[in-house]
């Protein structure tokens, strides 16, 4: 039977003997230069098989030899967001640590403790209280004199003190004020900042520099750094926040969308309280997508496929760059052979078919 359809292939026809067949189908085959093509396709399996056998940095070399593109920059780009996403990059994004009083408070109090009494610690206590009540009243009579102060101006000057702080003036005069207030003690926190982060000693700075991923090594600068970390670390909580209340809203309209019955069914299928009305259960599966994680996940998607368009439009330097920062192979042993194969069977077509000949 398979004699049979290899001769159907060739067009043999008619009642012939195996041998007549055999030699009919050997004939064309020879014809057809299958010698030829038999040998060209065990000198490619050999030649696969060695490309195999190197390593990824020896198929890299020679691929640049050949002028052989190594890289496929959607390989380069989903292996970034898979190690940003390892990382925690699309997570909830915490606040860095650019004190040292932060780090030392713990083991401080731990020191602490194990050198004083029970009645020196509530003495202690009592005294820290106190101090914090005090510096309390201090703050919120502060607090006062400025309002008091930024009231007596008028509307005009409370308008450009507002610009000149990068503000927008919004709302009625008292609206106004507020903003003043909260930008005047903004630039109050982080003067008190710069300052307590300059007192500390340089190797303290470094100490801190390094923990936050920070190469500068004059005081100054690195302060400077500390506090953009600070500020960025900020923003991106202040974003995360607004992305995690848009999922809400969006997981709101979805919710409102469906039936009392449907909704019903969700509240079951998570084993939350049925309740006895549409809104009540919106209200119970929106709690619950709060508590368990369901938001995050939402914006951790959002955010992850954000961030795979953004690298789709980088160029082939960028993608380099990050990966190499990252510590990440971009190379990809199958695409080498692959592409070398595919490279090297170009070049010998090209090729004369006498020369052809002569290296066969």
């Amino acid at each position: 039977a398979e004699l049979r359809d290899v001769c159907n292939t060739y067009g043999i026809k008619g009642q012939l003997t195996k041998q007549a067949r055999i030699e009919q189908v050997l004939k064309l085959w020879q014809q057809q230069d299958g010698v030829d093509k038999a040998l060209a396709e065990m000198a490619r399996n050999k030649r696969e098989e060695e490309l195999n056998n190197m390593e990824k940095a020896e198929l890299k070399e020679l691929c640049e030899k050949q002028g052989v593109d190594v890289y496929i920059d959607s390989i380069i780009a989903e292996r970034l967001v898979r190690f940003e996403a390892a990382s925690g990059k699309f997570g909830r994004p915490t606040m860095p640590v650019i004190d040292v009083s932060d780090e030392e408070k713990g083991e401080q109090t731990r020191k602490r403790k194990a050198k004083v009494d029970m009645v020196d610690e509530l003495l202690q206590n009592e005294a820290r209280r106190k101090k914090e009540a005090e510096e309390q009243k201090q703050r919120e009579e502060a607090e006062a004199a400025k309002r008091k102060e930024f009231k007596a101006m008028s509307v005009e000057d409370i308008k450009k003190t507002l610009a000149s702080k990068g503000r927008e003036a919004l709302g009625k005069k008292d609206d106004m004020v507020e903003s003043l207030l909260a930008a005047t003690q903004e630039e109050e926190k982080l003067a008190a900042k710069k300052a307590k982060l300059k007192a500390l000693s340089t190797e303290e700075l470094k100490s801190l520099a390094s923990k936050n991923n920070i190469k500068a090594s004059k005081k100054d600068e690195i302060v400077e750094a500390l506090l953009k970390v600070e500020a960025d670390g900020v923003a991106a909580i202040q974003q995360y926040q607004t992305m995690i209340e848009e999922a809400s809203s969006a997981l709101k309209e979805r919710l409102e969308s469906k039936t009392a019955a449907e909704l019903k069914d969700l509240c079951a299928e998570q084993g939350l309280k049925l309740g006895v009305g549409k809104e009540g259960r919106v209200e119970t599966l929106l709690e619950a997508a709060k508590s368990n994680g369901s938001l995050e996940m939402d914006v951790a998607c959002t955010s992850r496929a954000a961030r795979a368009k953004a690298l789709s439009t980088a160029s082939r330097e960028e993608l380099l760059a990050l990966a190499e920062a990252a510590g990440i192979d971009c190379l990809v042993k199958e695409v080498l052979v692959e592409r070398l194969m595919a490279h090297e069977g170009q070049s010998e077509a090209a090729e004369p078919s006498s020369k052809r000949q002569r290296k066969a």
